[in-house]
């Protein structure tokens, strides 16, 4: 293939099984509502950018559930840690003869196509590139062939998930670029942040504000 890959790490909206933080605040069915909207808005804006959009699922989809967006492929991930789903994600695409493989997570509302497009960028000089987020881990990650061995031993969901990731990158005496740190949407609190944030789309906020039965 030789080209752009953005592969979105994923689940089907389905209540009780995604966003059971933001469950916590809202409840189950308005937190997969939410979700849905956003892995929508992340797919679109994955598209837009041009590389092949492949959404990689923990679970298998159930068969009623159709609407992927706008896709190339979907495929499920293989059981066993973030890190080894993470690392079976770039050898696919490897694989397959991608060349500039970035992979991202589905809740992020500022995501825009110049967040891609200035990661991919990055990997035309350095073989890794991180997007910080500000709960101390990373929204995306992307690797140029053959890759590095970057998720091993690495605590995730965890405030130093970036800084052992960046230790582990110096003890392999790797070059990587960091992009601008976002914030994902985890909690009632992140919602609020993301509705608030001149950043997300308007369209985007309507959406949100429906779904919370707000005017």
């Amino acid at each position: 293939m030789n080209g752009r890959c953005v592969v979105v790490f994923g689940r089907e909206p389905i209540p009780g099984q995604v966003k059971t933080r933001l469950a916590a605040a809202i409840g189950a069915d308005r937190a997969a509502a939410v979700y849905e909207v956003l892995l929508e808005h992340t797919l679109s804006t994955a598209s837009s950018s041009g590389a092949r959009v492949v959404l990689s699922l923990a679970e298998q989809p159930s068969e009623q559930w159709t609407d992927a967006g706008a896709v190339d492929h979907i495929e499920v991930q293989p059981t066993g840690s973030l890190g080894s789903r993470l690392f079976e994600a770039f050898r696919r695409r490897f694989v397959e003869g991608e060349d500039n493989v970035i992979v991202i997570g589905s809740d992020c509302p500022v995501l825009t196509v110049d967040h891609l497009t200035s990661a991919a960028d990055a990997l035309a000089d350095v073989p890794v590139v991180l997007g910080p987020a500000e709960d101390g881990g990373y929204w995306l990650v992307g690797q140029r062939p053959p890759g590095l061995d970057l998720f091993s031993e690495i605590r995730w969901s965890h405030p130093t998930t970036l800084h052992q990731t960046r230790d582990r990158l110096q003890s392999m005496r790797a070059r990587w670029r960091e992009i601008e740190c976002l914030r994902d949407v985890d909690d009632g609190g992140d919602l609020e942040a993301a509705i608030q944030d001149p950043a997300t789309p308007r369209d985007l906020v309507e959406r949100l504000l429906s779904i919370l039965g707000a005017s």
